[in-house]
This record gives structure tokens, C-alpha cells and sequence, in this order.
């Protein structure tokens, strides 16, 4: 028997309701992002091949990737994807904590690692007289015009930047919604079903439109929460993340990196001569000059890394966007001439200087300790080769 429309209209609303409940049941951003990809590719909610989920930085400057579920290509072994359970919070959340395991969707995660796009970039029309347009341009007209769309007649593909070696992601038969946040794009989905060969309808293109609406109001919680964890997790002295919040943070995107594929890198800095500048100059002075070095820190890097201090006169800065080592080892030593040229505490420029040691892994290699232990021994080996310099693991 075909299904009424009041059928549809239940279905959908009790997938919302269900979804609803899930999303807010957790603060915790990732758990978050697995959840609404769930309801997206799970066959009791929209049941697409495939998503993307792309979030706003912080400043709404750029659209990044934040997870993905599906497989890059159909003959993508599968046999580690998380068994599929209910739709409810109990039952994602356990699928979460294996979903580290689900190396198909890590592996579409990893082709969409370098994925990075302005939000105010101008969108070119999709007449379909292209058979394939890169995807970037079907974000950017969602963007533009605020609005869920179909894509029936033209597919799309992601090409890697050159660097990375990937290769090209194909869509096809593409939902696609933003998320809007007063007014506001903060992020963008994009369904497909390159495998099945379904054409979403527009029930589903409904169903997913109310879904990031749902999202985009769950995200807005989850990062007001984590603002207001930062500040009761600020030192006292410089403001910036104490040890404890680096260290969870530093978890929580050991987590995410293991899912997505996406390097991390962390850089440790110390100040050369602190405690000489303490006996010449007084504690409080050399109060002031961590003071003034953690100002300098903050503001050289990107929003969504992580600027810490992680004790005495050492900083920890976490780059959680893919940088590679090389990339990674020239910010260090971008900053460390910075920190040479700048006055801090009154002092002359280039009284006070830092060393350096960075350190990168990505994927399943990741583990905390190790890459913590790497950035040390490279900063001991800045130190005893002379001090005012950056070196690196490896």
C-alpha cells in the first residue's frame, strides 16, 4: 500500500523528533557531528550513501570539514562500518565510540582533508549545461542563495590539492542544505547517493532541510558550552587554556583526527634565559613577559587552534587544520622571529626570544603522550644547539 501523505508527514516528524532528542542530549561537539551523519546515512532515518558534514571557523570566514560518512568509492571494502542500531541517543552514542573503527568513512573523511572554501565566495550558475562542476561551486550557490537544494541533471567533484596526492571525489544524485544560524550560514551538509543511484525526492530534501536547521541550532549550544569550559579553563596569569584544558582538548582532536584522517601539530615553545630575566629583572617583570607572550601567541595564530599554557615558561600551540611537518615547522619560526622583533615587557626586541620543537602525526598512529614526548625532545635539541631556533621530531 503506497504511502499518504500523512504517512510522509509522520515519518518526517517522528525522524526529527528522534534526531532532536539525540542532538541535544550531548554537548560534545564530535559526538555532535557523528550524530547528525548518522541520521543522514542511517536506513531508518534519510538513508543517503553518503554525507558531508562542512562547519564554519569561528570567525565565519571559511567552510571546513568536520566529518563524513559513506565511502569514497563503491568498491570501498566496508567491513568495519558500526553495526546499524536504533535511532536514539543510547544507541549512537555506543556506535560512537567505535566508529573510530569505520576505516571507509575515515578514508572519505581523508580524500576531503584539504577541503577549504570562503564562505563569501561568489557562486557560479549551475545551468546544467556541465555535466560535472567542482563541488565547491554547489556549496557556494547553497550559500548564496540560503536555500536546500537538488542536484538531478549535474554531478560534482572534489579535486585534492596537488600537495596531497589524493585522488578525485565524484558526487552524485546530491541533497545539499545550509545551516543557519540567525540569519547567518554556518555550515553546509551535502548528501549524495553515488551508489544506489536513488534521486533524493523532495521529502528528502525536506527531511534533511528541517535536519540542519535542528543541527545548526545544537551546534550553537554545543559551542557555547565549550566557550564557557575555556573560560573556567583559563590561567590565571595569561588568560590563555591551562594545562589541564589542553590536555583534554588535545584528546578530544586525537579523536577526531583518527576519524578524519587529519594531521594535527603541536609546536612547544619556552623562553630562553627566563630565569635570568627573573634575577635581573624581577618576578613580576617576568610575569609581564608571559603575559605579553601569550598576547603575541594568541594572536598569530588561526581561531581553532589551541594556544596554551602548559607550565612555567612553556607554551603549547595545537594546529588542528592538516598542517603538515614542513608547514607546521615554518609557523614555529614565523613566530619565533616575531617574538624576537617585538618589545615585550618594556624590554628591547630581541631580549627576549624562544625556542622550539614541533612535532606532527595524523591517523591511527595518533596517541597524545608520544606526540607530546616528540615536541619535547625537539625543543631540548633546540636548546642545546643554541637556543632562538626551531627543530623538529623526526
Amino acid at each position: 500500500m503506497p504511502e499518504t501523505v500523512s504517512d510522509v508527514l509522520k515519518g518526517q516528524f517522528e525522524f526529527q523528533l528522534l534526531l532532536s532528542r539525540a542532538m541535544l542530549g550531548t554537548l560534545e561537539l564530535d559526538q555532535l557531528f557523528y550524530i547528525i551523519t548518522s541520521g543522514i546515512t542511517h536506513p531508518k532515518g534519510l538513508g543517503f550513501d553518503r554525507v558531508v558534514l562542512f562547519v564554519a571557523d569561528e570567525k565565519r570566514r571559511e567552510l571546513k570539514l568536520v566529518a563524513a560518512a559513506g565511502k569514497p568509492t563503491e568498491d570501498y571494502p566496508a567491513e568495519h562500518a558500526p553495526a546499524c542500531g536504533e535511532l536514539d541517543l543510547p544507541s549512537l552514542l555506543d556506535a560512537y565510540e567505535t566508529c573510530g573503527q569505520d576505516g571507509a568513512s575515515r578514508a572519505l573523511a581523508e580524500h576531503l582533508a584539504g577541503f577549504s572554501m570562503p564562505l563569501g565566495v561568489s557562486a557560479p550558475p549551475l545551468n546544467g549545461d556541465e555535466s560535472e562542476v567542482p563541488v565547491q561551486a554547489v556549496i557556494a550557490r547553497v550559500v548564496q542563495e540560503r536555500q536546500a537544494m537538488l542536484l538531478d541533471r549535474v554531478s560534482a567533484f572534489y579535486q585534492p590539492p596537488p600537495a596531497s596526492g589524493g585522488q578525485v571525489l565524484h558526487f552524485a544524485n546530491i541533497a545539499c542544505a545550509p545551516l543557519i544560524l540567525r540569519d547567518e550560514v554556518i555550515g553546509v551538509i551535502l548528501a549524495d547517493n553515488p551508489f544506489s543511484n536513488s534521486l533524493p525526492d523532495e521529502d528528502k530534501l525536506q527531511a534533511l532541510s528541517g535536519l540542519a536547521n535542528l543541527a545548526a541550532l545544537a551546534l550553537d549550544r554545543a559551542n557555547l558550552h565549550r566557550k564557557i569550559q575555556e573560560m573556567a579553563s583559563q590561567d590565571g596569569l595569561t588568560g590563555l587554556a591551562n594545562r589541564d584544558h589542553y590536555q583534554k582538548r588535545l584528546e578530544q582532536e586525537i579523536a577526531r583526527a583518527r576519524r578524519t584522517g587529519r594531521t594535527l601539530a603541536l609546536m612547544l615553545f619556552d623562553v630562553d634565559l627566563f630565569k635570568q630575566i627573573n634575577d635581573r629583572h624581577g618576578h613580576e617583570k617576568g610575569d609581564h613577559v608571559l603575559k605579553d607572550l601569550a598576547v603575541l601567541l594568541k594572536s598569530r595564530v588561526r581561531s581553532e587552534d589551541l594556544v596554551a599554557r602548559y607550565g612555567g615558561d612553556e607554551f603549547t600551540v595545537l594546529l588542528t587544520g592538516g598542517t603538515s611537518l614542513k608547514d607546521a615547522v615554518q609557523v614555529a619560526d614565523k613566530l619565533r622571529q616575531y617574538i624576537e622583533s617585538q618589545s615585550l615587557a618594556g624590554l628591547p626586541a630581541g631580549q627576549v626570544t624562544v625556542s622550539a620543537g614541533v612535532a606532527t602525526t595524523h591517523g591511527q598512529r595518533l596517541d597524545a603522550k608520544k606526540l607530546f614526548a616528540d615536541a619535547d625532545a625537539a625543543l631540548y635539541k633546540a636548546k642545546e644547539n643554541g637556543r632562538n631556533r626551531v627543530e623538529h621530531a623526526g
